[in-house]
Formats: structure tokens, sequence, C-alpha cells
């Protein structure tokens, strides 16, 4: 018997769940003619809301499936659109907050997957995180709610997401990603905070200070252009190669590719990187100004960087 779509959603809607034998219909569902439309990104976004209960296994089928719609499902492919985040917001945000982890685990996975994400799903991202770590509620909180603690599974996520490749970029945090870690540092300030938790906030501080990458990657509106201007000049590209056949090839390519520029000193700039700057220590002295003295999260930090 082929599996009925409109049939067990109309099921779950009644208050039934989704199993592992359902997830693996619902995959082939999914991907049978290789194209996931809107209407049903929308229809996994509302199975997740009302199925009593789900295998665990749907977290990975819904995750991936979402994010194959919104990452690849429209051009550029690799990147979220503007559209399209606030779409996914408007999806999760139906019932004001993040409901369950399928949809947390999805904002990470965009942020992960993406080649950059719009400011708007990435500042949203962590607000959820945020709010999910000072009220003690939500979804990863199984039972008791401790309000003001940052437990091993949410120092795991924000470290995810601020380090993701769609984040400020990979492995460099921005800002605005500090100066949430130090919020929350200062409402958990008392509370038995997990290991982790210290950790990723000394290494996320100090990398705001002192990281460096050298990779910068395309914005969403240039490998939009690049990419039409490959469709449209593709018989022109065609013509160019044959005519590169009948030249010296190896001179060739080293005069179009040669680079104008002078060679990077990678070293230079990663020490350059690594001195913290005035302005830099400016925000810095401000940050731990706020509270009267130096709590052990901050001289943590303070002899992470003296060291």
């Amino acid at each position: 018997m082929s599996f009925q779509f409109d049939h067990f959603a109309a099921a779950v809607r009644a208050g039934g769940e989704i199993s592992a034998r359902d997830t693996l219909a619902l995959r082939q569902w999914a991907w049978g003619d290789g194209v996931l439309s809107q209407r049903d990104a929308q229809a996994l976004f509302e199975l997740n809301t009302h199925a009593q209960s789900k295998d665990p296994e749907w977290v990975k089928f819904f995750t991936e499936a979402l994010c194959d719609y919104v990452i690849d499902g429209t051009e550029p492919k690799g990147y979220v659109s503007e559209a399209d985040a606030l779409w996914v917001i408007e999806e999760i945000d139906k019932d004001g907050h993040v409901e369950s982890v399928a949809e947390l685990e999805l904002l990470v996975k965009l942020a992960e997957k993406a080649v950059d994400l719009p400011n708007v799903l990435k500042f949203y991202a962590l607000e959820q995180i945020e709010k999910i770590i000072v009220s003690g509620e939500g979804p990863t909180r199984e039972t008791a709610v401790t309000p003001r603690t940052v437990t091993a599974d949410e120092a795991l996520l924000l470290r995810r997401l601020i380090f993701a490749a769609g984040s400020h970029g990979p492995v460099i945090v921005s800002r605005e990603e500090a100066d949430l870690l130090f919020r929350i540092k200062d409402a958990c300030l008392s509370s038995e905070n997990a290991p982790a938790w210290e950790k990723l906030f000394v290494q996320g501080v100090a990398n705001h200070l002192q990281g460096f990458s050298a990779y910068t990657p395309l914005t969403r509106e240039r490998a939009e252009q690049l990419e039409g201007f490959m469709r449209n000049s593709a018989p022109s590209i065609g013509r160019f190669f044959a005519r590169m056949g009948q030249l010296d090839l190896k001179a060739g390519f080293a005069e179009i590719f040669r680079s104008q520029d002078l060679p990077r000193d990678y070293d230079a700039d990663v020490e350059e990187a690594e001195e913290i700057t005035r302005p830099e220590k400016g925000w810095l002295d401000a940050r731990i100004a706020e509270r009267a003295g130096v709590d052990r999260y901050e001289q943590a930090l303070l002899d992470f960087l003296s060291a």
C-alpha cells in the first residue's frame, strides 16, 4: 500500500505520532521527485507541531529536508535568502518561541550548512537559545526548570551556532556574539553551569579579540551575479577555451589569473590580529566594569589572553 501523505497528516493533526517507519515513508515522499515545494516544507512544520510523539529519526529528517529546501531550493544554491529566512522565523514563531528540539536543531543546521545566513536569522537563532537559558524553559529542558543556568546541551548548541560557517564567518566570533556571551555569563553568574560553558565563554570572547581568518565568503548577491554571468556567457566561454587550445596554455593561464596584488604575509596577519587594539581593549574594559570586581569567568578570560 502506497504512502498517502494527506491521510497521514490528518491522523497526526488528530493527535497521532510519528514512528520510525513513518519517517522512512516521509523520506521517500519528500525526495520521490527530487524536489520539495514550499507547501511540502510547510506541511513538515505542521507535522512537527501536531505530533504527540516523534521517533528520534524524525529530527534528522526534518532538519535535512528543510535545509535542502531553504539552502538549495533557489539560486544561488548554498545561500539562504532574506525571504526564506523570514519564512523560517514565521513558521517557528507561530507560538512565540522554539517549541521543539527539531526546530532548534534546524536553526543551528542552517547556520552550519549555509555559505552565509541573513543577519535576521542569525540573531533570531541566538536569541532563542539565550531565552531558553535565562528562563529555564524550552526543548533543551526535559523536566526541571532551572532558570539562569547553562546546560551542557545549550553550551554545545551555542558553540555550534557561534562558530558555524554561515554565522559571522567560519571560526570567527562577531561583536554581537561576544556581547551575547557576556550577557549570558552575567545572567548565569551564580549558577552551577556546565563546565563546557566557561570554556566556550573564554574561547569565544578571545576569538573575537584575537581571531583571524583569511576566508571571506561571497555574499548571496555576488554569488547570484556570478552565476547569472556564467549562464549568459556560456557560448562566449566555449569560444574562449577553443581559442586557448591554440596558445601556450601554461603561459596563457598564468597571465590571465596572475594576481595584481602582492602576496599576503599570513603570519604577519595572524600576529596583527592577536594584538588587542585600543577599541577592543576599551570594549573589554567596559564589559568587565559593568559588574563590581572581576568574576571567575572574566579572570579565566584575562588569564587566557595574557598567556
